[in-house]
């Protein structure tokens, strides 16, 4: 029999010399996921011991195995949260970010005011599908098209909308507007690939060894998807919509510019939770 605050201790120690940041927290969400347990069981006086039963302990050390090796925990959970939805990510998707949720919260915040019943919604560069399918199960009127280059992507985000009962979108493999070019949009959305090249083996081992480098790669400047998504949006953006777009870090600015030079006279940023301008509005 082990002890679960000794198994805690344990794994915490050894996520914590591998450079794990809240290493105490992931011991904890890798136990009760192991185990099938919640987090208030760890420290109840009568689930103090876990039994050395092979299939427990077996599962326990291939996640703690895998985790050690850097791999996400989304990866090895299978699924993650995103806006009160539960989406399934692995291999070959990238895992939605806290960031991401609020540029869904401010667009719905944007056409929430503009009193707009029934949308037209593209979302480029759609991963897991989480953009999408929150607005798309936000306004279940709209018609909703998400479109990824990465068949395995689209694979994880029709089985989300599968998942989550969403039934007023349509996925597409392809790049950019190329699968959806005889639609007009209300609202085009998109958190594009926007890493610099060179900046990609800078990155944490999460992010660098396992998730998709197709995701992150926005070209040697970051600006690549930005620049094909505006100016491409000619004719494709309805009267009075919007586009909006997660930015990365620095990136303000230059993509300001590329609006500005497209055309577009309407620009908001807006900033995340650390104060960074992460996010641009720009209305037709």
């Amino acid at each position: 029999m082990r002890y679960l605050v000794d198994k805690l201790r344990e794994i915490t120690t050894r996520l914590r010399n591998v450079g794990i940041r809240d290493a105490e927290r992931e011991a904890e969400a890798l136990l009760c996921l192991a185990l099938n347990i919640n987090k208030a069981a760890l420290y109840c006086h009568d689930l103090i011991e876990i039994s050395n039963e092979a299939s427990s302990a077996s599962k326990l050390d291939s996640m703690i195995a895998r985790r050690l090796a850097r791999q996400p925990f989304q990866y090895i959970a299978g699924e993650t949260e995103f806006l009160g939805l539960s989406l399934a990510v692995g291999t070959g998707v990238l895992i939605p970010r806290p960031e991401t949720e609020l540029l869904v919260e401010i667009v719905t915040g944007i056409i929430k005011v503009k009193h707009k019943p029934t949308l037209n919604v593209l979302d480029l560069c759609t991963g897991s599908g989480c953009i999408a399918l929150a607005l798309a199960k936000q306004f279940p009127t709209s018609v909703v098209h998400a479109v990824d280059i990465s068949e395995i992507a689209i694979r994880y985000a029709a089985a989300n909308a599968a998942t989550n009962n969403i039934n007023n979108i349509t996925f597409h493999t392809g790049s950019l507007y190329g699968p959806v070019q005889t639609h007009t949009f209300d609202v085009i959305v998109s958190n594009p690939p926007y890493i610099k090249t060179f900046d990609i083996a800078l990155l944490e081992p999460e992010i660098r060894l396992y998730e998709p480098v197709e995701a992150l790669d926005g070209g040697q400047d970051g600006l690549h998807f930005y620049k094909k998504i505006i100016t491409g949006a000619a004719g494709r953006l309805s009267e009075g919509g919007i586009m909006a777009f997660e930015l990365g870090d620095t990136l303000a600015a230059a993509v300001m510019e590329i609006a500005s030079e497209a055309g577009y006279s309407k620009l908001t940023l807006k900033s995340d939770y650390s104060s960074t301008e992460r996010f641009l509005i720009i209305n037709e």
